[in-house]
């Protein structure tokens, strides 16, 4: 019987072989930028701190002229790290993946700079809330569940630093909003900000938090008015891409409008009047970044 002959070098073995190393260099690699983005942020902390204490308050995530007045949330800023993040991917990732993990990153980051809590909208399904909530603000962040929008609101308004998510619902119990603008909490984020098709964590939701120095300028803003009892001026506001984010009806109607950041306050009431609305005083309650719509569709609705 003839000698057997050594078994030749399995490419296959080779390339998974050389696939997994180089699968544990980008994590290591992946690793040592982490811990670069914490020194740094470390080092942003110690700057704003230098900063602060000359008598000068800095605002945001990121660099020391962007620090907050109290929370160090920067949704706008983020929104744009998104849709570079979103132009630039590639690949059969989910970008809703990216997404999650960008988000956890940014969180982590955020809350190092400025503790914060979220407060939870008690009123809205209780595992569609925390999954929203976890998806966008992380899984190690506190999370306080209050018994309605009106009670989220009160919380944030208490804090100098917390959050507050509020379930998007267009017939309101109550004008819970009337509560926003000035010294009190803002409206700062819309969510989700990725539209898709089946996405997880899809729940919408609106972001309370603090006024903050720099909230920069929004592509939507949302603004608080009333108008006259028993008129629906849906379709005219429609027209002019002004949406009804919320409304609550008793002897008039209490509306949370989102306004295209192109349309001023006089055209909204010239819309409201010439549908006979008869519109109260419109008041700002703060904005947010337009969504980005991976299903490349036009319809934004939630």
């Amino acid at each position: 019987m003839p000698p057997s002959s050594p078994a030749a070098p399995t490419s296959d073995t080779d390339r998974l072989a050389e696939l997994r190393s180089r699968i544990d260099q980008i994590d290591e690699q992946m690793h040592g930028l982490l811990i670069e983005r914490s020194n740094i942020i470390d080092a942003l902390v110690e700057a704003k701190g230098t900063q602060n204490s000359g008598g000068t308050q800095s605002a945001g995530p990121d660099s020391p002229s962007d620090a907050p007045t109290g929370a160090a949330f920067r949704p706008l800023r983020e929104a744009d790290m998104m849709r570079r993040l979103v132009e630039r991917h590639e690949g059969s990732l989910p970008m809703v993946t990216v997404e999650h993990i960008w988000r956890e990153i940014i969180s982590t980051f955020t809350r190092l700079q400025a503790d914060y809590v979220v407060h939870l909208d008690g009123s809205a399904d209780a595992i569609d809330m925390r999954d929203a909530a976890r998806f966008y603000f992380g899984f190690a962040l506190d999370l306080v569940t209050e018994e309605d929008p009106d009670a989220v609101v009160a919380a944030v308004a208490a804090s100098t630093t917390d959050l507050g998510v509020i379930a998007l619902t267009r017939a309101a119990e109550t004008p819970w909003w009337r509560a926003l603008g000035g010294s009190g909490p803002h409206i700062l984020a819309r969510l989700p900000f990725l539209l898709e098709t089946g996405r997880p964590a899809d729940m919408p939701a609106l972001v309370l938090s603090p006024p903050v120095s720099e909230p920069g300028d929004p592509d939507i803003s949302v603004y608080c008015v009333t108008w006259m009892a028993g008129k629906r001026p849906d379709n005219a506001l429609a027209q002019a891409g002004i949406e009804i984010l919320a409304r609550h009806t008793s002897e008039g109607t209490d509306a949370l409008i989102a306004v295209p950041g192109d349309v001023t306050i006089d055209a909204i009431a010239a819309i409201l009047q010439d549908a006979g609305a008869e519109p109260g005083p419109l008041r700002e309650v703060g904005g947010y970044a337009a969504a980005i719509d991976l299903d490349d569709s036009d319809d934004d609705d939630f």
